[in-house]
């Protein structure tokens, strides 16, 4: 089976034992011709420490370590960073090889008498044949790998590094090892190139694998003359990895200290080299204390290596982001990385640190102190015997140096411990795979043994004796060095550290290990710590652990499908994995694995699932007959919060229980049969497992099927199943019954069910083929080019032969299958969507003629019929595809087309002409009767022969809507059918110009003609429905009898007028643009008119046009909506006794019509926008809506009626979305697109939204209002005020009151808690001004410099609405110093005035003269505390001085002019009072606001002006004079910018009646004066 991968065996199948690759290996190859003896001795000076006194410091300091390491968070994943020994670089595998034993310069010897008798002792004689040297990889192959440019960035990011981290001069080499691996990746020199090619049998795994051997050569050379020196220099190079510096190396001595003392003199002196061999514990400790101290205040982006994989950048943020120790987002990564230069030199130096570690590890093996390599000759006639050179390999040397790193790992500090064990992780591999080596050569020497004996060669049999005893010896010594040091010593303390990537680090070695020695390490003592560290906190453990069980499943099948090695992977020992060995610890963790595929990690339920994917192919799940296994993983394969990778592995699970999908059979079945039937199994187990429970069979999540496909279309072996269309629609035509995996009938639900997932993979497979094979633009040609999702992907060359042949079955069948299953809406709608797949070149096909025919016919049936808005959305996309091009048959689409549009046309003029009241005030009254549209709707109506009532014509036969007989369900469907026709009709004109199938008889624009229709039918509908404002009395008593009280009825009525203004809407939209397009009037910047005085080249004006008319139509009909408003029972301003309630219904009925006039109002706003007025062209000035007071005043009242529920958003455990997208979305559309001359009234209710509305309030708003300062920052300004102001005065008028002089406890209980509700108000309000606020800059720098002056024009204008004491009518009626509370809020935006001085200077002169005002004022005393208060806060913000106390008699010109009396404590201590809620109890007037702005509220569509007055007319006027042409024709003023004016304070509050906005727009009369 080819693939990735490959499905696995059935259940209850045999194991098959797993077969070695390396049971068949190749003939040991000749060495070539012997070189010269050479005897190699070795040096060194005396050891330092005894290891056995190294591992007692180690473990002595354990339990204290574990207290003092901190622990850590990280949000990313380990995929990012891998290690150079894991990456997939192959090579080419030959089988057994003879150990490639290296030849190492010749030393000098010195010292070599220092080593002790014990280690002598572990000298060890081994003569191994050499490999051919074709079998070494060459040095430049790894480079080839990559290409030049990813290199030649990563070079770049190590030269960065270099610079950023290295001091000037500092050059690589045995006193900068650091250096030097920053520098490693320079082209080595050719002498190196030469020596590591012919003398070192390692291979290149990496473009710095010379540099780094050519380094680590140097470091052993040193310590073969001097241990001390060089353990020295691979300290600093750990320090300086993780933070240190020059400062912080440790005097080596002899010269080769990188810094210098200097001596009583001024001379340089020699700094005395560190000892550590006579180094005590303490001494030790405090030296690595001092070290570490030093390190924790290097910046991040210095330090190289870290315990976090992706740097030490991330892993600061990290910290700092999630302190607590839990799991970060995923998605913040990237912020957290830093640059992406250092993320990518730091993840690089990981890499060369690890490479370093182990290459130093192998040149202590081969070429230290104690390691020779001798050359002798031997003669024997076996072609497997071969002579070689005698190796031994220093095993002391590479245990003392990981002792040696071993000894910081009880440091607390996580860097620290990290490189520490990464060097010791990195050599311990080096030993393992040279041990390796020797068991291979082992096995080998024990054939060649055999093989002697069974020869009676005993000369060369006792040979061969020797060389296995010395070849387990030696091997044995590098087991122990693994054993001792890093498992016993490291690894079993380090796998539970207390940082998550440490734990990770060892588990990972772990798992490396289990390759490198199967025979070590393949057992249940280590494979247990797998099992455990599944249940680690942190996913990249988790991660970690699930890998170490699945690399050598992984590991084997690799090998079995002859899969080439990667160079770093050459000694893993393949052969010696037995699979059987991990059957104890898969049994006892299987719960756990099984439970990792629900994992809150996406990375863990992937690697959990490939783990499960291999217990399945290779057995292990054979016996398992738990339910509790198999069910959950294969639910995984439906799962929407799946990754595309684990439903895929997940539906292998689910083709392991099918039947259809057991290989054998396939010869007697036609291969198209066959994968019918797997298709039909399929979907049988996807309709039972979706139909469990009780569930509505019309509620049933088919759309998963897509992920069914999805995964298919990646599986190559099943790829087939959902590209061959003859076998899924014969799938779909056979009538078969699902069936459960256990071949049972599921029922009737799943029958259902699987019919539609057959249907939805159908079409599914169809748009992921066409995707796959056709260009872009094919599957979005009947989208809008502003809508498509359109990617910068270079198009695809369409596959012509796949597409057609799709095609071709396609139409084949679809015609039959749109009349099996035209019932059901569900089939339909996913049927109804593939004609738009189709290549049109099918078409013109003569032999498909007749099937595409029956298709456009069966599509115009369905949508004359269905229902289903998304059926209606798809069907119509697909005939009005199938009329666009140029193929063939485009003339029979657009006739098919219009026949459904003609259809719609009558029915809704039948439907509608029942009512006299609407033909009356049609179109139709002054329409010829012989035109088609009369005589049409004439027809249809004779053929009904409805009985008239008695005395009653036929004509007059429903008078109205409010007639007792139209109460009833006929009426009720009757709307019912109005609204499906509408409905159906708005889906067509969204999605194609109607205009193209009406003809214009009689010089009448028929589709006009029907919108007028349509319009004047809603209107009697909605007048029928209007709400009144019934007061019990004798004259409006019978008022109520003419309300619509059904509610299906209000419905249906409802859900039309929706339909109809998107309808007409639609239409309107449609002329507009074919009128830009026939003129070449597309809006752009020529278009506008920069300069007035271009205007007087044309003036004149379009008084009558269809667009016009259709507008003017339109706005009639929304005003009506907008006058279904029914006010509350406190908007009346009187007892609630008084008036009639309405129903829900009712109730229900006014909101949905609003909110969709809303909504319309908010397009049409878009669609005329007040800059058309500038236009050239006469009618783009007529159609601007200018006019637009009327409208936007009622939409305000209605969603200032409905602010209750908007904030109850912010209070709720689950977000009602729909609310705020249905209120402040198309206002805030409508805002940002009209902002140059927006309505700063209507803005500022919309920002009142900015906060505490809910989480989908506060993004719209905060898009809104981003656009808003982009447009013009100081009209943005401006609306913030406006918003504040009101919600202030409303916060006032709101205050709770008691009435009752003598209050019960309930009483006092509920005016207690009304107060602190109006706290909280009061905070929202504060909160809300500081979004404001923020909004206007970041980083204490405003976003747009016209905002410096206006902001000192804002300041005083709150500073002078918070003085003044007039209300909204003029009148003095407020308190003297009521409005001081408001500074509270104003104070928010004092960081932004603070820092510049001169308007700090005036607004300090004119709080001066305000505050010397209110104290003149005779009534000052009563001024409530918290006012002051307020006050001397509001100073204190924006750093203004205080007013000293003066007397009365003292003048304002005198006070002001001393300045130097001014001092912050002359305020009485005020500034240290509680703030900011001021008290208004005593404030007058209460009932009388109430009362006026209760009556504003109720009155009819108010108007919302600013600036000049707008007569708000009748509501209910049929008439549209208002809204004419000739209104907004002539008006080509260009409009000024509107500022604040520093003499704003004088203007009168009388003037800011429109919602506060007096201070930005002068009067008429005012600017004339001036």
């Amino acid at each position: 089976m080819t693939g990735t991968t490959p499905a696995p065996r059935r259940s209850g199948r045999e194991r098959k034992p797993v077969e070695s690759v390396y049971s068949d290996a190749k003939k040991v190859v000749a060495a070539a011709s012997s070189a010269k003896k050479k005897a190699v001795s070795r040096g060194g000076g005396k050891r330092k420490r005894n290891p056995a006194d190294e591992e007692s410091d180690t473990s002595e300091n354990e339990e204290d370590e574990e207290d003092d390491d901190q622990e850590g968070a990280v949000t990313a994943s380990d995929d990012d960073e891998e290690e150079s020994d894991s990456e997939e670089e192959t090579t080419e595998d030959d089988g057994d090889d003879d150990f490639e034993a290296a030849k190492p310069k010749k030393k000098a010897s010195g010292g070599g008498g220092a080593r002790s008798t014990k280690a002598s002792s572990k000298k060890t004689k081994i003569q191994i044949g050499k490999s051919s040297k074709s079998k070494k990889k060459q040095p430049t192959s790894t480079s080839s790998t990559k290409s030049s440019t990813t290199q030649g960035k990563i070079n770049s990011a190590l030269s960065s590094l270099a610079k950023n981290v290295l001091p000037p001069n500092e050059e690589p080499g045995l006193k900068s090892l650091i250096a030097g691996l920053l520098s490693s990746y320079r082209p080595p020199k050719s002498s190196q190139v030469a020596n590591f090619s012919s003398n070192v049998a390692l291979n290149v795994t990496s473009p710095y694998t010379i540099n780094l051997h050519s380094l680590a050569e140097r470091v052993i050379e040193m310590h073969n003359d001097n241990p001390n020196r060089a353990q020295l220099a691979l300290l600093n190079l750990l320090f300086r990895s993780v933070g240190g510096g020059p400062d912080t190396d440790l005097p080596m001595g002899g010269g080769v200290s990188t810094t210098t003392a200097m001596d009583e003199n001024g001379e340089e002196q020699e700094e005395e080299e560190t000892d550590l061999e006579h180094m005590d514990t303490e001494e030790w400790a405090e030296l690595v204390t001092d070290l570490v101290d030093d390190m924790r205040h290097a910046p991040a982006n210095q330090i190289l290596l870290c315990a976090d994989p992706l740097g030490a950048v991330h892993q600061q943020n990290a910290l700092n982001s999630h302190g607590d120790g839990g799991e970060g987002d995923v998605e913040e990564d990237e912020k957290k990385k830093g640059s992406k230069q250092y993320a990518l030199g730091a993840a690089e130096f990981r890499k060369i640190y690890q490479e370093f570690w182990y290459i130093l590890g192998y040149v202590a093996l081969t070429e230290g102190g104690m390691a020779t390599n001798t050359q002798q000759e031997e003669e024997d006639e076996d072609e497997e015997e071969t002579s070689g050179s005698v190796v031994r390999l220093d095993a002391e040397l590479v245990k003392e140096l990981i002792g040696r790193v071993s000894e910081l790992a009880p440091v607390g500090q996580p860097d620290v411990r990290a490189a520490a064990i990464l060097a010791a992780i990195s050599m311990s591999h080096a030993v393992l795979d040279q041990s390796a080596q020797l068991v291979k050569k082992m096995d080998v020497a024990k054939r060649q043994y055999k093989a002697a004996v069974k020869g009676e060669n005993e000369s060369k049999a006792e040979a061969l004796k020797v060389r296995i005893d010395s070849l387990n010896r030696s091997a044995e010594d590098l087991q122990e060095v693994v054993m001792t040091n890093y498992v016993n010593g490291l690894f079993v303390h380090r796998y539970r550290d207390s940082n998550e990537h440490i734990r990770a680090m060892c588990i990972e070695s772990l798992s490396r290990m289990t390759l490198q020695r199967p025979d070590l390490f393949l057992t249940d003592k280590y494979l247990k710590y797998f099992g455990w560290m599944l249940h680690d906190k942190d996913h990249h453990v988790r991660i970690t652990a699930l890998n170490g069980l699945y690399q050598p499943f992984k590991a084997v099948q690799d090998a079995q499908d002859g899969k080439e090695v990667a160079p770093a992977d050459e000694f893993l020992m393949i052969d010696k994995i037995q699979l059987g060995l991990l059957e104890n610890v898969v049994g006892k963790f299987l719960s756990r694995i099984v439970s990792a595929i629900k994992d809150p990690k996406p990375e863990v339920q992937e690697v959990a699932m490939k783990v499960l994917l291999m217990l399945l192919q290779n057995g292990f799940l054979d016996d398992c007959e738990d339910d509790g296994v198999w069910d959950p993983i294969n639910q995984r394969a439906l799962s929407e919060r799946a990754s595309p990778a684990v439903r895929r592995d997940a539906l292998y699970f689910v083709f392991e229980q099918l039947e259809a999908f057991d290989d054998g059979g396939e010869g007697s079945e036609s291969s198209e049969r066959k994968r019918t039937q797997q298709l039909d199994a399929v979907a049988s187990y996807a309709a039972h497992a979706l139909t469990k429970g009780p569930i509505p069979i019309d509620k049933i999540k088919i759309e998963v099927a897509d992920y069914i496909v999805q995964s298919l279309r990646e599986m190559p072996e099943h790829r087939a199943l959902v590209t061959d269309w003859s076998a899924m629609l014969r799938a779909i035509k056979d009538d078969k019954s699902a069936t459960t995996a256990h071949n049972v009938k599921a029922g009737d639900r799943a029958d259902v069910a699987k019919q539609r997932i057959l249907v939805r993979m159908l079409a599914c497979a169809a748009q992921e083929e066409v995707g796959a094979v056709a260009d872009e633009s094919f599957l979005n040609s009947d989208v809008d080019p502003d809508m498509a999702n359109s990617s910068e992907k270079a198009k695809k060359a369409s596959m012509g032969r796949e597409h057609e042949t799709l095609s071709i079955a396609l139409l084949k069948a679809l015609p039959n299958l749109l009349l099996k299953f035209k019932g059901d809406t569900d089939v339909i709608s996913e049927l109804a969507c593939l004609p738009r797949f189709l290549v049109p070149t099918v078409f013109s096909l003569p032999q498909r003629k007749q099937d595409f025919m029956s298709l456009i016919k069966n599509l115009g049936e369905i949508y004359l019929s269905s229902s289903n808005e998304d059926t209606l959305d798809k069907t119509a996309r697909s005939l009005s595809s199938l009329c666009k091009g140029n193929h063939a048959r485009v003339t029979e689409s657009k006739a098919q087309l219009r026949k459904v549009v003609v259809e719609l046309r009558d029915r809704i003029v039948e439907l509608m002409s029942s009512d006299d009241s609407t033909i009356a005030t049609s179109a139709m009254s002054v329409v010829n009767s012989e035109s088609e549209f009369a005589s049409k709707s004439s027809k249809r109506r004779s053929g009904r022969k409805k009985s008239p009532r008695a005395g009653a014509s036929p004509a007059t036969e429903k008078t109205s809507l409010t007639d007792d007989d139209t109460r009833g369900s006929a009426d009720a469907d009757t709307e019912y059918s109005i609204f499906l026709n509408v409905r159906r009709l708005r889906i067509l004109a969204k999605k194609c110009d109607l205009s193209e199938f009406f003809d214009d008889t009689n010089n009448v624009n028929q589709l006009e003609l029907l919108c007028n229709f349509v319009c004047d039918g809603l209107k009697s509908r909605l007048r029928a429905c209007k709400p009144v404002d019934l007061r019990v009395n004798a004259d409006e008593e019978t008022a109520a009898d003419k309300l619509i009280e059904d509610g299906d009825v209000l419905g249906a009525i409802g859900k039309s007028v929706n339909e109809g203004l998107q309808l007409i809407l639609s239409v309107t939209g449609w002329f507009f643009f074919s009128y830009q397009d026939e003129e070449d009037l597309v809006k752009n910047k020529k278009d506008l008119v920069d300069d007035m005085e271009d205007g007087d080249d044309d003036d004149s004006s379009v008084d009558d046009h269809v667009i016009l008319r259709l507008r003017n139509r339109l706005l009639s009909l929304l005003e009506l909506c907008f006058s279904q408003y029914i006010p509350s029972s406190d908007e009346h301003g009187d007892d609630d006794t008084t008036v009639a309630k309405h129903s829900d219904d009712q109730i229900s009925f006014a909101d949905y019509v609003q909110i969709a006039a809303g909504r319309t109002t908010a397009d049409l706003r878009m669609l005329f926008p007040k800059e058309l007025s500038d236009a050239e062209s006469p009618l783009l000035r007529a159609v601007a809506l200018q006019e637009d007071g009327r409208l936007v005043g009622a939409f305000v009242r209605f969603i200032s009626a409905k602010e209750h529920a908007l904030r109850d958003n912010e209070m709720e455990m689950k977000e009602n979305k729909s609310m705020p997208q249905s209120l402040l979305l198309p206002m805030g559309r409508a805002i940002a697109n009209n902002w140059a001359r927006g309505n700063r009234r209507e803005a500022g209710v919309f920002l009142r939204h900015i906060a505490s509305s809910g989480p989908t309030a506060t993004s719209i708003v905060t898009c809104a209002v981003d656009q808003m300062k982009k447009e013009d920052p100081v009209r943005m300004l401006e609306s913030q005020m406006a918003s504040l102001r009101q919600s202030y005065e409303n916060w006032v008028e709101e205050e709770p009151d008691m009435d009752n002089e003598f209050p019960s406890d309930e009483e006092m209980k509920e005016f207690e808690e009304a107060e602190e509700s109006h706290k909280e108000q009061f905070q929202h309000l504060e909160h809300r001004a500081t979004q404001f606020s923020k909004k206007l800059g970041v980083f204490g720098k405003l976003s747009d410099p016209k905002l410096r002056p206006a902001l000192n024009g804002f300041i005083r204008e709150g500073v002078r609405f918070s003085f003044s004491n007039l209300d909204s009518n003029g009148e003095d009626t407020l308190v003297l110093g009521s409005r001081l509370s408001f500074l509270s809020i104003l104070s928010k935006y004092a960081s932004w005035i603070k820092k510049d001085k001169q308007a700090k200077k005036e607004i300090q002169s004119f709080m001066d003269e305000k505050e010397f005002e209110l104290r003149r004022h005779e009534e000052f005393e009563d001024v409530h505390v918290d006012d002051l208060a307020a006050l001397a806060a509001f100073r204190k913000d924006l750093g203004l001085k205080n007013l000293p106390k003066t007397s009365s008699n003292v003048s304002v010109t005198s006070e002001l002019d001393d300045d130097q009396t001014m001092d912050d404590e002359a305020s009485d201590g005020l500034n240290e009072l509680q703030s900011p809620v001021a008290s208004v109890s005593s404030r007058t007037s209460k009932a009388s606001r109430a009362s006026s702005r209760a009556s504003s509220r109720v009155s009819s569509l108010p108007a919302l002006p600013e600036g000049d007055n707008e007569s708000p007319q009748d509501s209910d006027s049929d008439e549209d004079s208002h809204f004419s042409a000739g209104s907004s024709s002539n008006k080509r003023k260009s409009q000024t910018q509107n500022t604040y004016d520093e003499n704003s304070e004088e203007e009168s509050d009388s003037d800011e009646s429109s919602l506060g906005l007096g201070y930005s727009q002068k009067s008429k009369k005012a600017r004339r004066s001036k």
